[in-house]
């Protein structure tokens, strides 16, 4: 019988933290069909990777595709009810995997839950929650140039709110969420235009505009995400998250 459950991590220039994703993914109580794309096959990562978990499904791609297309490639192997997209600097507890179906089961109508997201030292790493805009993605860029910009980044992360209930929100990180199969093969997966950074926020909002369910934020779902911000902090990583703004923006519409 096919897995209740998939999981896709893309793999590019990965380091050793890739060992300790796949085996929270091989401990958690219930069964995973575990798919890793690799978009940087010159580095024998998933090979070694399958030596260590033989139950891995390994898509190699020429070159390094984008994380949206990477994450296409596994669409025509899916057999689940529910679908896992995560990085793989991602670490949770064996039991995590199992409360998050079982919340969707009772729960028909959330198209993706999406968990609470702590650093290595259990503070809360606040990601977006609300649908992106012009002075968000700025509040984000400058929140270390003054009060305004830290205010807009609080409350594009709903971090000036103590929430203590699952309440719905307008994005889900890409870093880790879970989405139904159904509405994820329905949506032909992420927009390949966008080749990292928004493509989260467009796959939220096509989510939302097609009325395909709720997007929901459950705090007390949580997970360890090692995110160092390196690639945003460089020209190259900066100008990357312009190009992927203007092509959401070109695509929905400007919002300040």
């Amino acid at each position: 019988m096919p897995a209740s459950l998939s999981a896709c991590i893309v793999l590019y220039h990965c380091g050793d933290e890739v060992n300790d994703a796949l085996c929270c993914l091989e401990n958690s109580n219930v069964e995973v069909a575990v798919y890793l794309c690799d978009n940087s096959p010159e580095l024998m990562t998933a090979e070694n990777l399958q030596w260590a978990f033989p139950g891995v499904t390994v898509l190699p791609q020429e070159k390094n595709i984008g994380f949206g297309k990477a994450n296409n490639a596994v669409l025509p192997y899916l057999q689940s009810r529910y679908h896992l997209i995560m990085n793989p600097d991602v670490t949770f507890e064996p039991t995590l995997l199992a409360r998050m179906m079982q919340y969707m089961d009772a729960h028909p109508n959330i198209a993706i839950l999406t968990p609470r997201v702590l650093n290595e030292d259990g503070t809360e790493q606040f990601l977006p929650k609300k649908r992106i805009s012009v002075h968000y993605l700025l509040g984000g860029l400058l929140e270390n140039r003054g009060r305004l910009f830290r205010r807009w980044r609080e409350d594009f992360t709903l971090a000036d709110m103590e929430i203590r209930s699952p309440v719905p929100v307008e994005f889900a990180t890409g870093c880790f969420l879970l989405i139904r199969t159904a509405i994820f093969r329905e949506l032909n997966g992420f927009d390949p235009r966008f080749f990292l950074y928004q493509e989260d926020s467009d796959l939220s909002r096509r989510v939302l505009e097609r009325r395909l369910g709720s997007i929901v934020y459950h705090p007390d779902m949580c997970i360890t995400h090692r995110w160092s911000r390196e690639n945003t902090r460089t020209f190259r990583g900066r100008m990357r998250q312009i190009r992927s703004a203007c092509k959401y923006f070109m695509k929905w519409g400007i919002s300040w």
